[in-house]
């Protein structure tokens, strides 16, 4: 089957990508363990590729990214590795021996006027509550920007590097006494 061509407008653009689990199976669920490993590879797939992250929301079963890439290479290179990333590391943690992306990821482009911009934030800010999972945007246990936005708050989360050692991440080893 042919792949569709990736197309971002020359000078860049804000795009909306989604990404769904295999089945729409519930791989995603949130914890704060999951949090973190997504918030650090999202983080760690920023610095390395230059692509700005206005908005992310993670559900069970699939996520939602609103992203500034200057070109189709660019947003391909970073989806490549956080889906990758995340596919790993997501793996590991709940103990799926499986890829857990059902196909590759869509993106759309958001048109640059501001009403359109505003409506796709919106849209993904309220997501747990369109999908009557919370209340309150606030609310939702999974990642994602809202109090990033709302409260100034930043996202944190851990960038484990398997290939040091020792690993990037802190640990405590229990000396003998």
């Amino acid at each position: 089957m042919a792949r569709s061509v990736r197309f971002v407008p020359e000078g860049g653009a804000l795009v909306e990508v989604t990404v769904r689990t295999r089945q729409s199976r519930l791989l995603l669920r949130p914890s704060p363990v999951l949090n973190e490993i997504v918030i650090g590879v999202l983080g760690r797939a920023q610095q390395r590729y230059g692509v700005l992250c206005c908005d992310v929301v993670f559900l069970s079963t699939h996520w939602h990214a609103l992203v500034w890439v200057e070109d189709a290479e660019q947003l391909a290179r970073f989806m490549q590795y956080v889906n990758g990333k995340l596919g790993k590391e997501v793996g590991r943690l709940i103990g799926w021996r499986h890829g857990i992306w059902s196909r590759r990821y869509t993106s759309i482009v958001v048109s640059n006027e501001e009403a359109a911009q505003v409506g796709r934030l919106r849209y993904l800010l309220a997501h747990g509550v369109k999908e009557f999972l919370v209340e309150r945007a606030v609310d939702w246990p999974g990642v994602n920007s809202v109090r990033a936005i709302l409260e100034g708050k930043p996202l944190v989360g851990y960038w484990f590097n398997r290939r040091s050692f020792p690993p990037a991440l802190p640990f405590v080893r229990a000396l003998p006494p």
